[in-house]
């Protein structure tokens, strides 16, 4: 396995044409963000970044299969900010909120499997709503604000990425969007079960760990918590969840670098385009490049507007978060493993002493 981990963990992924989904990504979050500055709210760009994320999903597929996803997905996203936001006014502030952002993480984790979206699972949803409940608690207007330009956003993703597709009418999908029947992604023994399970074992132990301990900003554990089961196979995960450490602390030097700056409106936005370029080129050829890009992008999403932010302060909190979250997400993976290995001789019908170990799918 440790030969194994090495290749994971320093592959190098072919460029596969990543330019066009990072130009869109670009444009996605771009746009909507010149509108808030000339709009003079530029304190609301991070639900204007949350509504972006719907143009990270869809890049294999073609128009119009690409629209439909992305609507479901940007509709998901819209709700997942409104959760999030309704979620701080809940009494027994982080423990309440813990408690929601655990369900949904459980009911997206259900839904990804259902649609089998790309990237992976449940981690920008949570983020959505984890940073929204995170934000000043907002009043009724100022929710209804919020979920509008996050709709607004998405909507105009949906239209980035259908855009070309729309032109070149030779190149549509024009098959209907599969799904899988939910029976069948929570039947026993089934894979994505217990993906499912571990998922919300390691989310519900991270937020746990954050909220005892008194951790602002607890939902980056939940998202770190989520990132090693974005990946098939025992030693995938543990790469990808190596993969988050290292690179947060690489990618946390350059976002001191660039909050340093104090950068005004304009120069954020060409700050978060730039990043979110980046990370699309490199997220599939490695991920641990990809978070030099990813982490400073977090942070300008959740400060912009803010003012008077500790830096300090919220590059310790997303380190210490962070290494709780993947810490939790490779406890539930070598528990399950353990448990797995265990039972694979009595499931064959062999003795421990009999039994063949299975090279790990990954």
């Amino acid at each position: 396995m440790r030969h194994g981990l090495i290749e994971e963990l320093i592959r190098w992924e072919a460029h596969a044409g990543a330019h066009r989904p990072a130009f869109r990504c670009g444009v996605a979050v771009g746009v909507p963000l010149v509108l808030l500055v000339l709009l003079g709210h530029f304190e609301l760009a991070g639900f204007a970044g949350f509504g972006a994320f719907t143009a990270f999903y869809g890049r294999s597929l073609r128009f119009p299969l690409r629209s439909r996803q992305q609507a479901l997905i940007g509709a998901l996203l819209t709700a997942n900010v409104g959760i999030g936001l309704l979620a701080a006014h809940l009494p027994g502030a982080s423990w309440g909120t813990l408690g929601v952002l655990v369900l949904l993480t459980a009911v997206m984790a259900v839904i990804a499997e259902v649609v089998g979206w790309k990237p992976a699972g449940p981690m920008f949803f949570v983020f959505a709503a984890g940073a929204s409940s995170a934000m000043p608690a907002h009043d009724a207007p100022g929710i209804l604000l919020a979920v509008g330009v996050t709709a607004a956003s998405a909507a105009f993703s949906v239209l980035v990425g259908a855009a070309g597709g729309i032109v070149r009418r030779d190149g549509w999908q024009r098959r209907p969007l599969r799904v899988a029947r939910v029976r069948d992604v929570l039947a026993r023994g089934s894979g994505s079960r217990s993906t499912l399970v571990d998922v919300v074992l390691a989310v519900a132990f991270a937020g746990l760990l954050t909220a005892g301990a008194g951790l602002g900003h607890g939902y980056w554990a939940l998202i770190a918590a989520v990132v090693p089961f974005s990946v098939p196979g025992p030693t995938k995960r543990l790469a990808r969840g190596l993969l988050r450490i290292g690179g947060t602390c690489a990618g946390l030097a350059v976002a001191a670098g660039v909050l340093a700056l104090d950068l005004p409106a304009w120069a954020v936005i060409v700050a978060i385009v730039v990043a979110q370029l980046g990370a699309e080129l490199f997220v599939m050829r490695n991920y641990g490049i990809a978070l030099l890009f990813i982490t400073p992008l977090a942070m300008l999403l959740g400060t912009p507007g803010s003012g008077g932010v500790d830096t300090c302060a919220l590059l310790a909190a997303r380190l210490v978060t962070t290494a709780i979250g993947i810490a939790a997400g490779i406890l539930v993976l070598a528990v399950r493993h353990r448990a797995t290995s265990r039972t694979a001789p009595a499931a064959t019908g062999r003795t421990a002493a009999e039994a063949v170990p299975e090279p790990a799918r990954t």
